[in-house]
């Protein structure tokens, strides 16, 4: 399986931050919760959501590798959230 992260973070209407990844050649939406944003890193939260991503990137984004090989693609999205943390 070959996972590719292009990005860009792009922030959501509730918070989130949404960042494109390619699955075997898919575009595939990784949704990060405002929630998880926060929780990360909770030493070290900013006010918006997307400089925490920013600061947090490389956990995030491996945990959305995670969930991706592990089958949590639902319609296109692999959902993190605070439990996946």
């Amino acid at each position: 399986m070959n996972v590719q992260f292009p990005g860009p973070a792009v922030p959501m209407q509730d918070g989130g931050i949404s960042y494109r990844a390619t699955v075997d050649g898919v575009t595939v939406a990784c949704q990060f919760t405002w929630e998880a944003l926060q929780d990360v890193n909770p030493e070290f939260t900013l006010d918006q959501p997307i400089n925490q991503f920013n600061f947090s990137a490389e956990r995030l984004l491996a945990i959305a590798e995670k969930k991706i090989r592990n089958g949590g693609i639902v319609n296109g999205v692999v959902l993190v959230n605070t439990g996946d943390l």
